[in-house]
């Protein structure tokens, strides 16, 4: 059918997005074409600012300021549980019990509905619950979570609780026996590390065409990451599933190290000099560290606490606290004592690729990509209809083209890419004592820890201003099924029809973000270098040299958006 519009005028200079606006098909939140008016100045000005913000993030950190990010002290922080007035709440609600139960549960309730609506409700996925929900809403929440709440997500998630709640016979209390009811096996030590949770996260990233279309695939995942979780906690007892396993895992721990909160110790020393450390043991008010964490009272990353506050409950000195500082406090001490941690490094070009991938995909003209990523295939399935998903031999071929760009992309070009930079940086250095590939490479790596995180923000922000009435409507109407209240969730008027806020502006909304990342990559890259090489001189050119990748990549993401 051809629809004639307009006339329409275009008199404003910049790119401008046409999306389609009537639901007709799995690809519907996809089609997105390009409208480029010339002459296109704020593309050039966002090129010039990325130019600028490159060059005086370089300028600044030549002044050699010392252990400092944009210019804030990473000393400060604020201890929130002393804070006056919130502090004692936040500390009695953190200890009491039954906060990880209430906060569980109504996660455990949706995610009954993300199955429901996934294996039985609309087979089109912006009219289902498990898409329009997970994927838009939760995806944009856990992003943000991240920068102000760090591993929150891991607090709020049911993923595992069913079989914590199983292997300690308790649903919050404390088991006095505290024998779990488990095979309490030892997991392999050399599977205990980032690479199974990132490269899960990253063949999942493969399929994103149709896990974010077809509710089929997304229930099926959650059933499975639910049924892992079970298996792993009633073998293996603690949180191997969450450590190895759980796709999500892999970048929000990674990324909790740029966060502005964490779970810290009050006083490291008197936690060293306490013999009895409950918090690796358990005691009669909380278990053992269920991420297996060393040694909670000497945390300083983020990596592998899930703040599950065992710790913060169980500590008899009352030593274990949450704190606020400025973004990037550890990242400089953790890259250089994490030489050899190349699972690591490569969470960090995995996540950072798929942000610009993703945007690609989502948000780009690029109809080859998307139709590589979703096989060809027009269908939207359910579990009464999943049979239309299988592929032919030239779609899956097309698929094959997708899936080696976006793995060849994330593990080989950028890491080889990233390698010869920090080569060039550590010649510009002049540290010949240290190896590039052990003492240099996965260190100046963990600069893409704060960058990363900010391209996603950038992405997903992107994705719920687009796309905000779609959670909205599902609320009302969980399995698609036309309901105008939802008998699961009693809520009326939640019916939006799609119109995304401000679409405008978005590129000036967006390229900010990305440009408050390229800073923070600069400074990291300068924290970590004056920790590595003991001088500021030498830490400055190796900065300067990285400054180069850093910013150019900055160019490449304001060519996506607006060029």
């Amino acid at each position: 059918e051809t629809v004639d519009v307009g006339p329409m005028v275009f008199d404003t200079p910049g790119k401008l997005k046409i999306r389609c606006s009537e639901t007709c098909g799995p690809l519907h939140p996809f089609m997105v074409a390009d409208i480029i008016i010339e002459p296109n100045f704020p593309y050039y000005t966002f090129l010039l600012s990325a130019l600028a913000v490159g060059a005086v993030t370089v300028v600044y950190v030549q002044r050699g300021p010392k252990n400092k990010m944009l210019g804030v002290s990473l000393d400060k922080e604020v201890d929130l549980l002393r804070v006056r007035g919130i502090g004692p709440i936040l500390k009695k609600a953190l200890q009491w019990r039954g906060i990880h139960f209430a906060l569980i549960w109504p996660n455990v309730v949706i995610f009954m509905i993300v199955l429901a609506s996934g294996f039985f409700g609309n087979p089109t996925g912006n009219l289902n619950f498990s898409v329009g929900v997970v994927w838009i809403l939760w995806l944009t929440a856990v992003e943000y979570m991240i920068l102000f709440a760090g591993r929150t997500w891991c607090t709020l998630c049911p993923l595992p609780a069913f079989g914590e709640w199983i292997a300690r016979r308790r649903i919050y209390g404390v088991h006095k026996l505290r024998k779990p009811f488990s095979l309490d096996k030892k997991f392999p030590k050399s599977l205990n590390n980032m690479w199974g949770s990132a490269l899960g996260f990253l063949g999942i990233s493969l399929v994103v065409p149709w896990l974010v279309t077809r509710p089929w695939v997304s229930g099926l995942l959650f059933l499975a990451l639910i049924i892992l979780g079970v298996v792993f906690t009633l073998v293996y007892t603690r949180r191997y599933f969450c450590r190895v396993i759980c796709p999500a895992n892999s970048y929000i721990g990674y990324h909790a190290n740029a966060s502005f909160y964490a779970v810290r110790s009050v006083d490291k020393s008197t936690c060293d000099k306490h013999i009895e450390k409950e918090c690796m043991r358990g005691g009669p008010k909380g278990y053992a560290c269920p991420w297996v964490t060393p040694y909670p009272g000497g945390l300083t990353e983020s990596t592998w606490c899930g703040q599950c506050y065992e710790c913060v409950k169980s500590c008899p000195l009352d030593n274990m606290s949450v704190k606020y500082r400025m973004i990037g406090k550890d990242i400089a001490n953790m890259a250089v004592l994490a030489k050899r941690r190349f699972g690591m490094a490569w969470v960090g070009f995995i996540r950072f690729n798929l942000g610009i991938f993703y945007e690609l995909v989502f948000f780009g003209s690029f109809w080859a990509l998307k139709d590589w990523g979703n096989m060809g295939i027009i269908f939207g399935v359910n579990l009464f209809n999943f049979g239309v998903l299988s592929p032919t031999t030239s779609a899956f071929q097309m698929w094959l083209v997708w899936a080696v760009i976006v793995a060849g992309v994330s593990l080989v070009a950028y890491p080889a890419v990233f390698f010869v930079f920090t080569s060039l940086a550590k010649m510009a250095a002049g540290a010949k004592n240290l190896s590039t590939k052990n003492d240099v490479f996965v260190p100046f790596s963990y600069a893409l820890a704060p960058y990363g995180l900010f391209i996603w923000l950038a992405f997903t922000l992107n994705l719920i201003l687009v796309n905000w009435a779609y959670p909205l409507s599902r609320f009302s109407d969980p399995m698609g099924w036309g309901w105008e209240s939802s008998p699961i969730i009693p809520v009326e008027g939640l019916k939006a029809s799609w119109n995304p806020l401000a679409p405008e502006l978005l590129p000036y909304i967006l390229m900010p973000i990305v440009l408050i990342g390229l800073a923070l990559a600069i400074n990291s890259t300068y924290n970590i270098a004056v920790k590595l090489f003991g001088d500021q001189r030498m830490a400055f050119r190796s900065t300067a040299v990285m400054a180069i990748l850093h910013t150019g990549m900055a160019l490449f993401f304001a060519w996506i958006i607006i060029g």
